[in-house]
């Protein structure tokens, strides 16, 4: 990917005040955080070494201006965002707070609770959220339901860092719109860990 095109996604994401921040080196400090990100205003909150190879952060601003001004100072500075002589790549988060308490959802595990919304049970196939999901790892099995929190999906991987790795590319983001039908406007993907290690799948409840 070229950094134009890179400066072009950031640029068509929703701006929130919270930054993700990625590429950073190995046990990035929050100290380490606030001090490249304190230039732009105040620091709330962050979640450091995040990612299957903790190397990911969020930081979270007060205000959401001054989210946008430090996207956009180094979206169009000739000089990256460093820290410790690593470029660090900034985009706007999905999330729109940072919560660091551990809720059993956020313990990470081999099996992901994958909630989807907008669409029908019939919209999105079992094959299709393999093509998802499998992009990062070997997917063991899949197992679909209604619920009322909507259509969703236990999706089995052989560890907990592959499903991690998922979780942290996919949470928030949605299916590609050439994999669902027409009608489809909107698709958005909701990640938890599941308590599960091991499926027991007896049948497709859609099929």
């Amino acid at each position: 990917m070229s950094t134009s095109s890179q400066t072009q996604f950031r640029y068509t994401q929703t701006p929130s005040k919270v930054l993700h921040l990625r590429n950073l080196p190995w046990e990035c400090t929050e100290e380490e955080l606030v001090e490249l990100c304190k230039p732009f205003g105040k620091i709330v909150n962050t979640k450091c070494n995040v990612g299957a190879n903790r190397n990911q952060a969020f930081v979270e601003f007060v205000d959401l201006n001054q989210a946008i001004s430090m996207v956009s100072y180094y979206a169009s500075s000739s000089e990256p965002a460093q820290v410790r002589g690593k470029t660090v790549y900034i985009q706007y988060s999905n999330r729109h707070e940072i919560v660091n308490n551990k809720s059993p959802g956020d313990t990470p595990g081999n099996v992901l609770l994958v909630t989807i919304e907008g669409v029908e049970a019939n919209d999105v196939t079992i094959e299709t959220i393999h093509l998802v999901f499998s992009a990062f790892g070997f997917v063991h099995k899949i197992a679909t339901f209604e619920k009322a929190a909507g259509f969703q999906a236990l999706i089995q991987f052989t560890d907990a860092e592959t499903a991690s790795s998922a979780r942290n590319a996919l949470d928030g983001r949605s299916i590609p719109r050439y994999l669902l039908p027409g009608h489809v406007t909107s698709c958005h993907l909701r990640i938890s860990y599941s308590a599960h290690t091991d499926l027991n799948i007896k049948f497709q409840s859609h099929r």
